[in-house]
């Protein structure tokens, strides 16, 4: 476990404020962290889901403060106020120590006692409160495949493709380097020699997939490898509709490479270098992730307006009321003929 990502939300018994938000950090390090309140009758409008994952509960979260902020009319003053009464709070209580009882109950799955304890540093806030937290632990190799999903729509058009299929490219294994959202630093602060941790996404195509992967059982007794160092031999902008990416070449060892397109602004791990092998068959994993989210993608997309009407099945009884019908009709028009004609 790298990180702790604890995910809130409090609801004054007193006043029937909602206070959502969070806290991202390391071990002995200060969390990051960023709240919003909204008066009760507004809870559900703008509830967050903490059971999302890191990538999209952040941008649910984004979301839902922002809207928040503006159309709540209360809701940017009960923020402020929320923040002063952390600022008093966070002096009181060393956040650096927070922190870190945040990593422990976290690491230990001990949601219970997490509950308390942030009841605990809320009661001056609120005296009686009711706190709903989900801690979710995290390895910086789970934020990269959370960025590549994230990342997944933008990356996939033309000029990202003909790039990558250029001859140099083409059947190089793909990979992304491994993410640190709180110490990282973007890619253009990496220089063409450094050595950086990837993520593998896949092994490669052809006779260099065969290579690459008698190269991971060799060096690492397995192939499959969730991440390893690399050294960056070249780096190239591609400018896309999408905005600039940064096409990155890396080499392994001697003779073998791979290839990464990179946002600007992602946080990239960078200093100590670690592999990190995988229990599982880690090529399946990262099918299962990418199917996963194309799956939600197609989800979301309206429903066609065109509609196939149900085929009913005729049965007697069908056709037993229309005989009934048919006779009381027949017995209406002998009656108006009769009354008519006689």
């Amino acid at each position: 476990m790298d990180l702790y990502f604890v995910k809130f939300r409090a609801i004054s018994k007193l006043t029937s404020e909602v206070v959502q938000g969070y806290f991202l950090g390391k071990l002995n390090q200060v969390p990051e962290y960023d709240f919003f309140v909204v008066p009760g009758r507004y809870a559900r409008k703008y509830s967050v889901d903490l059971n999302g994952s890191f990538e999209d509960f952040l941008e649910d979260f984004r979301i839902k403060k922002e809207k928040a902020l503006v159309e709540v009319a209360e809701s940017p003053t009960l923020t402020d106020e929320f923040f002063d009464f952390w600022l008093i709070q966070s002096r009181r209580q060393n956040l650096r120590l927070i922190g870190s009882e945040l990593f422990r109950l976290t690491e230990n799955g001990d949601h219970e006692a997490l509950r308390v304890f942030i009841s605990d540093i809320l009661r001056e806030w609120s005296e009686k409160v009711d706190v709903e937290v989900v801690a979710t632990p995290l390895n910086f190799e789970d934020v990269s495949l959370e960025a590549v999903k994230q990342h997944f729509e933008e990356l996939s058009t033309e000029a990202v493709f003909s790039v990558l299929q250029r001859e140099d490219l083409k059947n190089l294994p793909e990979i992304f380097p491994v993410l640190d959202p709180l110490n990282g630093v973007t890619i253009k602060e990496i220089d063409v020699e450094d050595v950086v941790d990837f993520v593998i996404l896949n092994y490669g195509n052809g006779g260099v997939s065969e290579k690459f992967k008698n190269f991971l059982k060799e060096r690492f007794g397995t192939e499959n490898v969730a991440s390893l160092p690399g050294k960056l031999i070249s780096k190239e902008l591609i400018k896309t509709k999408s905005g600039n990416f940064y096409l990155l070449k890396v080499e392994f060892d001697e003779g073998i490479y791979g290839k990464a397109i990179v946002s600007p602004n992602l946080k990239i791990k960078y200093g100590e270098n670690r592999v990190k092998t995988s229990d599982e068959e880690w090529m399946e994993k990262i099918g299962e992730i990418l199917e996963g989210e194309k799956a939600s993608k197609e989800e979301k997309k309206p429903p066609s307006r065109k509609y196939a009407q149900p085929v009913q099945a005729v049965t007697s009884s069908d056709f037993f009321l229309a005989f009934v019908l048919a006779l009381l009709v027949m017995g209406i028009l002998l009656i108006l003929s009769y009354l008519l004609f006689s």
